[in-house]
């Protein structure tokens, strides 16, 4: 069997074709209701004072007010952030100051709002987690941690917008289902962090190349760049990641379709020739990046986004500005994606991503420092740029 399905390979092979496609409609029906439906519930909740949300920008990210995250929250608190956070992809709780324990709780609650998503998992699948606590990643950037491949970073941008955004470890089979940053060190005017919006990128692509990304698969892999041989290569190696995902996937608590791509870890469009993927892949990242709205961060900022709809890319300019930023991250554990034909990502090499608590167990995260001062050669806070 696949190791995350109900149904195996030789189920499949005597079911007649209505009886898959019931299967395949019963997977893909969403577990929380369309948009509109969402969109009456927090209404709702508004009104009862539940919570305050003030719209970013018409696509994409709210501002959260009205929910104290520095205590436990009910089951009813709980319900409406996720609500807000499958609706608006990106949540922005201003200044509220969280402290390492009391974010690792409210990530424990929020893996609790939806079967859809899982257990946190070690602060980071690769370069592993800060001390004492396993669920959190360091995500420094300062002068000592200047990426080696700055220069061809900085080159590639100038000519292809979409340079740095990704969805976290896409490489993993089963990449994480949500995010979230919080802002302990900020400097003044630089450090921003974008955030795009990957099913407004596929409801506005044009219907013949809808027609043609449909049923496409893409590989993803966490590559060395120039890492290989360090810290940061070492660790890589022996988490070592590919997998093929759908170009286009359907959200599983709203039914949207997404179109996944995540330009630092996405190689290729499984069948087609280089000339035509590369191609193919610059259009809908140029597409993507339409669609983004730039946080600044002030001190104490928690941001939390959902991985399987929305990109995002951390800046460059603190590395030439003396400054320094320190933000802290924790992460849910994903599904596989599962495209508008059924199909699933599949493993091409590595292991699904696993629980905080199973990542101890296996103890795989043994000598990692769990901080970007490790990753950061493209491999951690950077993927490795794709031309």
């Amino acid at each position: 069997c696949d190791w995350s399905s109900d149904v195996c390979s030789s189920d499949l092979a005597i079911l007649v074709p209505t009886q898959l496609r019931q299967i395949v409609r019963s997977r893909m029906k969403p577990a929380f209701g369309s948009p509109a439906e969402i969109d009456t519930r927090l209404e709702a909740a508004e009104s009862a004072g539940l919570i305050k949300l003030r719209p970013i920008s018409a696509k994409l990210g709210v501002e959260v007010e009205g929910v104290d995250l520095k205590h436990k929250l009910s089951a009813e608190q709980i319900a409406v952030v996720y609500d807000t956070l499958i609706r608006h992809k990106v949540l922005i709780f201003k200044k509220i100051g969280l402290n390492h324990e009391q974010q690792v709780r409210f990530t424990y609650e929020l893996s609790g709002a939806s079967p859809n998503i899982g257990a946190p998992t070690i602060g980071h699948t690769v370069f592993g987690h800060v001390d004492k606590y396993p669920a959190i990643f360091s995500v420094y950037q300062g002068e000592k941690s200047k990426p080696r491949n700055m220069e061809r970073y900085e080159a590639n941008a100038a000519t292809h917008p979409w340079t740095g955004y990704h969805c976290d470890i896409t490489a993993c089979v089963n990449p994480p289902s949500i995010g979230m940053l919080r802002g302990e060190i900020i400097p003044e005017g630089v450090g921003d962090t974008n955030f795009g919006n990957l099913a407004a990128a596929y409801e506005t692509l044009d219907e013949s190349t809808k027609e043609q990304v449909a049923t496409l698969h893409a590989e993803h892999e966490y590559k060395f760049g120039q890492t290989k041989g360090t810290e940061a290569g070492d660790s890589i190696a022996s988490r070592r990641m590919v997998s093929h995902h759908p170009l286009v996937a359907v959200h599983p608590d709203t039914g949207e379709k997404i179109l996944f791509n995540s330009p630092g870890f996405l190689k290729f469009v499984v069948g087609m020739s280089d000339k035509d993927s590369t191609a193919l892949l610059h259009k809908i990242w140029e597409h993507s990046v339409e669609y983004t709205i730039q946080h600044v961060w002030d001190q104490g900022d928690l941001v939390v986004w959902d991985e399987r709809s929305t990109t995002h890319r951390a800046p460059t300019d603190i590395y030439s500005s003396g400054t320094e930023r320190q933000l802290y991250r924790t992460t849910l554990v994903g599904q596989q994606l599962r495209g508008l034909d059924g199909s699933v990502s599949q493993i091409i090499q590595g292991e699904p991503m696993l629980s905080c608590e199973e990542e101890l167990a296996s103890q795989m995260h043994l000598g990692r420092t769990g901080t970007s001062l490790t990753g950061n050669g493209f491999g951690g806070a950077f993927p490795e740029p794709s031309s």
